[in-house]
């Protein structure tokens, strides 16, 4: 009897336990992440745009039942980071699920809210079936709306939603001003950079000698630009930092000509008037073994495209420890330039993105050879600086910052059939600049997260020709020495055998 009575006590103090832990669990959030990037932990970007939010966002989401477990293991996911985004918002994210598969009325209104059904490929019983389903969501706040019309696996959700959001209830966004008429490329062949900077910003183009205020823009972007540009213009521009203005520069120091064979310098007078802040750029072209490919025409029986590895392409992977640079992996540029400080103590330098340890430079004009064998000698300047900041008062009394990368190009995406998709992390490098240009945190740390690039980490050939005789020598050293080990303790063992008055 006693004994019973002790699992009945012991029954319901567990059961009083877990209604405790039930309770505590629904009132206090908490999840242990132990992934490398924490992606099952909200970044500090979302968290602050959440705890922003004042008028209620409705999340529908238009998802069908059944799905393949890759498919549906997506859908568990977003649920799962609705429920924080609902908490860290104190409860202002309302959302829904939707299935338009169970009857026509609900099919019907996914589609009128831009989200219409995909055929998807489903394996069922050693067959192939397609199967026609929604995977969308719909972002509402007031009388705004935004929808992802289909919900792919493996991006990253949390920076699509917190961009809607943002998008939706931001109120009056801060002015950028892209400075134009100097050859710099039209906003529309900067598709990919404009499309991120206006979630956060109010990108308006700009004229140096016709904008009567400089002031009013949080930052000034200077593109590329070709053409000289007019000491009365650079004036405006030394005015407008010395009233605490913000700068980011993408300078085409040098200008290669690929289907001339050349490339030359670039004089336009901004390199001069950096000088004057403390930044350097040489006309010089940047080589680097760690690079991007050309594609040429091999000629023979057959004409067949073949990629090329062109040093003049350098793919940057190393970057210094900055708000900027945070979370970037891989940059890549084209006929870049190196930059570097030649100011004094009063300003504050900070270099950001480096060449490779395998590195060189070739000073303007030079030929180019496609089919060129770079040797050693080629690379003697490792570590070259190809972006860079200062900040600190530049003529007035507020502080003001000015960001330098060495090619014009590379955020460039180009106009019809030329137009080319550009490296992700260019376009994250530019947005974080001007977030941090503009004192503002914005979706910096958020743009990045998530692991995109593993690649593997280059070797010099030292060590790959060791490491190759290493693999090969090694087995039959170790095969030699057994073997000679055997024949040491066989011939002790005989050299024992043959003394006096040896018994087994």
């Amino acid at each position: 009897m006693t004994k019973r009575k002790n699992i009945i006590y012991s029954s319901l103090v567990v059961a009083g336990i877990l209604i405790i832990l039930n309770f505590i669990s629904s009132v206090f959030f908490f999840r242990a992440d132990f992934t490398e990037d924490k992606r099952y932990t909200l970044d500090r970007s979302t968290k602050r745009i959440l705890r922003e939010v004042e008028t209620p966002i409705i999340i529908t989401l238009y998802v069908s039942d059944n799905l393949p477990p890759d498919v549906n293991r997506t859908v568990q996911d977003l649920k799962n980071l609705l429920t924080e985004y609902n908490n860290y918002s104190k409860k202002k994210i309302d959302f829904e699920f939707i299935n338009p598969n169970a009857n026509e009325e609900l099919e019907q209104e996914a589609i009128e809210a831009g989200i219409n059904p995909v055929p998807l490929e489903v394996r069922e019983k050693d067959q192939i079936k397609v199967q026609r389903i929604f995977l969308g969501m719909s972002i509402q706040v007031g009388d705004k709306s935004e929808i992802i019309p289909l919900i792919k696996p493996g991006i990253v959700m949390e920076y699509t939603l917190s961009t809607l959001i943002k998008r939706l209830t931001i109120k009056d966004k801060p002015k950028i001003g892209y400075i134009v008429g100097h050859g710099e490329p039209a906003l529309g062949k900067l598709e990919q950079a404009i499309a991120e900077l206006s979630v956060l910003y109010d990108v308006k183009q700009i004229h140096l000698l016709s904008e009567p205020d400089l002031s009013e823009y949080k930052s000034l972007m200077l593109i590329g630009p070709m053409a000289t540009i007019s000491s009365t213009q650079l004036s405006r521009l030394d005015k407008y930092l010395a009233g605490g203005g913000n700068l980011f520069i993408a300078i085409e120091r040098v200008n290669g000509m690929l289907n001339d064979g050349i490339g030359v310098s670039v004089n336009t007078g901004l390199e001069t008037w950096l000088q004057t802040k403390g930044l350097y750029v040489d006309d010089s072209f940047i080589v680097d073994k760690k690079c991007g490919t050309v594609t040429v025409q091999q000629q023979g029986y057959f004409s067949y495209p073949q990629q090329i590895n062109f040093p003049f392409l350098p793919v940057i992977s190393k970057f210094s420890n900055h708000t900027i640079t945070d979370g970037i992996e891989t940059v890549v540029l084209q006929f870049a330039s190196p930059i570097s400080f030649i100011g004094d103590s009063t300003m504050n330098y900070q270099p950001l993105a480096f060449t490779s340890d395998i590195s060189g430079k070739l000073k303007a004009p030079i030929s180019f050879n496609i089919g060129r064998i770079w040797r050693a000698q080629d690379f003697l300047y490792p570590d070259l600086t190809v972006a860079a900041t200062i900040r600190g008062n530049m003529g007035g009394e507020k502080e003001a910052r000015i960001c330098v990368v060495g090619d014009g190009n590379f955020i460039v995406n180009g106009l019809g059939a030329s137009k080319i998709a550009i490296q992700r992390d260019n376009i994250n490098f530019l947005a974080n600049a001007v977030d941090w240009l503009s004192d503002d945190t914005g979706l910096m740390s958020l743009r990045t997260k998530g692991v995109s690039s593993r690649p593997i980490k280059e070797i010099t050939d030292a060590r790959v020709f060791f490491l190759k005789y290493l693999n090969f020598l090694l087995p039959l050293v170790l095969i030699i020495a057994y073997g000679l080990f055997r024949f040491e303790r066989r011939r002790r063992k005989r050299t024992k055998r043959m003394k006096p008055g040896f018994i087994k």
